[in-house]
């Protein structure tokens, strides 16, 4: 059995400017930590894959396609492949989210 700490991953900042640790990776499935500090946005952009984003801190909001839903920890977004999605740290919150991208973009 693999136990993953994530306080305990290297951080790093992605290509969108946000600050990630890589969480696991296999051809079937990628999982990252996104960490943005408050007021913080990852832009929206769109992905060829299947992903869910799940809030394991603090409070933002999170665009899909055309809605947008202010989210908190515990709740979690569905984003079909094809659909822009966008991550939005509210002002006085860190906000940390679990991305689950099926398959995994990284080969």
């Amino acid at each position: 059995m693999q136990v993953i700490k994530l306080n305990q991953l290297e951080a790093f900042v992605s290509p969108h400017g946000i600050h990630a640790r890589k969480v696991y990776n296999s051809l079937d499935v990628n999982v990252m930590n996104l960490m943005l500090q408050p007021g913080e946005v990852n832009p929206p952009h769109a992905s060829d894959i299947d992903m869910l984003f799940y809030v394991i801190k603090g409070k933002g909001k999170i665009s899909v396609g055309d809605e947008e839903a202010v989210v908190t920890a515990g709740e979690i977004v569905i984003n079909p492949k094809g659909l822009a999605h966008g991550l939005y740290a509210s002002e006085g919150e860190n906000f940390e989210v679990l991305v689950v991208k099926t398959p995994s973009p990284i080969r």
